[in-house]
């Protein structure tokens, strides 16, 4: 038996092991950041609205896809211990046929494939088998404080070159992409997590110009939610474990449960709900902050994709057959102006797997969720896991929760490029869960 020994940050198996590889010099860890960083370049969008966005794509899958073979021959098994990422290789592999299929059969070229390729990063963990590697913690924690620190700033140039007028020219690429405001809050979580104060200042003052810019009621959500539960996650780096994480446990858990059920809430008392979520989705955008809320639009197009839904089954929805767009020119005129063919995304990736893959779709996928964060919770209830090895399993379970809030508003996850971070983290900590066991 070999027994899983921490020295420092460095995280060793044991003799037996000591030639492992570490996971910091691997090609899948340097591609994720690489990624993330070019993405956070991308002030301009180009990923995704140019012309070359379905290519980048597709590259970005057969690059992961060609990692997942290159492990598979390397260590030649597959860990099933933990359902999280095979239900997330599930998923990839279900829309990818779905998609196959319909558009061989009906030459139908929309589908939900893109929102799982950039979980397919998450899934490679399942081809890492159990102590296959070493995890320099501390590196990894401070290339990360550094990456998103990095992608805050980026955020705030986009915020701020975005309105000028020569780049309006360029059509939809005047707009801010906000979904990269998720990289804010990771910023301001993780500097709090390792205790980097006026790091956390500094970045609080510049996601705080960047909202002035650019208001999103998300973003506030967001900060809300994830700065105290960092606060509380730095109580377990300090060694207050109990407190920490019983708390934490129960803020998270009961985030994902309001998330989770408010879909169904809408499919069943739809007027009710929707009442309540514009009454206070408008006065957190344009009463504090000072912007548009377009509330209004956006139930507009849940009421239709619930319509959609009432059409097909709620076991299993339209069996992915079905778009990720409704048609909402009938009720919203002006719509027209924006796209000529009247329909819109639903905004809300649990109302699409809903609409999509009805009751046995949206079940598997928050149980994915669900795994994920139990997991974590478990890890960090041991008592020798300490200093950055906290810190990389906290920085993931806010993540989740920054990730399931934006993608209860909005189509995130079809967004691969800016969601990409999350799935990153989740493989990181899954490795780093992973070289703690013992064998």
């Amino acid at each position: 038996m070999t027994v899983s020994r921490t020295f420092g940050s460095l995280y060793l198996k044991g003799v037996a092991d000591s030639t492992a590889a570490l996971f910091n010099q691997s090609a899948i860890y340097r591609f994720c950041i690489a990624f993330a960083v070019f993405d956070f370049l991308d002030i301009f969008d180009f990923i995704d609205f140019s012309s070359f966005s379905v290519v980048l794509k597709y590259c970005y899958a057969a690059i992961i896809l060609g990692m997942m073979f290159f492990y598979v021959l390397k260590y030649k098994s597959i860990d099933l211990t933990n359902l999280a990422p095979i239900i997330s290789f599930l998923f990839f592999v279900v829309t990818g046929l779905a998609f196959a299929f319909n558009f061989l059969i009906y030459d139908e070229r929309q589908s939900y494939v893109s929102a799982f390729i950039a979980p397919l990063v998450f899934s490679l963990a399942m081809f890492i088998p159990p102590n296959a590697m070493m995890l320099d913690a501390r590196r990894i924690t401070r290339d990360l404080t550094l990456l998103f620190s990095v992608g805050t700033v980026l955020y705030l140039v986009e915020a701020i070159v975005k309105p000028l007028d020569f780049v309006s020219n360029f059509n939809v690429l005047h707009e801010v992409q906000f979904l990269k405001s998720i990289n804010c809050a990771l910023a301001l979580s993780i500097s709090i997590l390792t205790g980097r104060k006026t790091l956390a200042l500094f970045l609080a003052v510049v996601t705080g110009i960047a909202l002035f810019l650019r208001p999103t009621s998300t973003l506030v959500l967001v900060l809300i939610v994830c700065l105290p539960l960092a606060f509380a996650f730095r109580l377990r780096v300090l060694s207050y474990q109990v407190v920490a994480v019983s708390l934490s446990r129960v803020a998270v858990m009961t985030t994902w449960v309001l998330v989770a059920i408010i879909p169904l809430l809408f499919y069943f008392f739809f007027d009710e709900v929707g009442t309540l979520i514009d009454s206070v989705e408008s006065y957190i955008k344009v009463d504090i902050l000072g912007g548009q809320s377009n509330t209004s639009f956006r139930l507009a197009v849940l009421k239709y994709a619930f319509a959609a839904l009432d059409k097909t089954s709620l076991l299993y929805g339209s069996a992915l057959s079905g778009s990720t767009n409704v048609f909402i020119a009938n009720e919203v005129r002006w719509w027209f102006k924006f796209d000529t063919s009247g329909t819109a995304p639903i905004h809300s990736d649990f109302v699409i797997v809903l609409v999509l893959m009805g009751i046995i779709g949206y079940v598997l996928f928050n149980a994915m969720f669900l795994i994920v964060l139990k997991t974590r919770f478990r890890e960090l209830a041991r008592s020798d896991v300490g200093g950055d090895g906290i810190v990389l399993q906290s920085i993931s379970i806010i993540a989740v929760v920054a990730l399931v809030i934006y993608c209860s508003v909005v189509p995130f996850l079809i967004y691969y490029n800016h969601a990409h971070v999350v799935w990153m983290l989740l493989l990181i900590s899954e490795v780093a869960r992973k070289v703690r066991q013992l064998t």
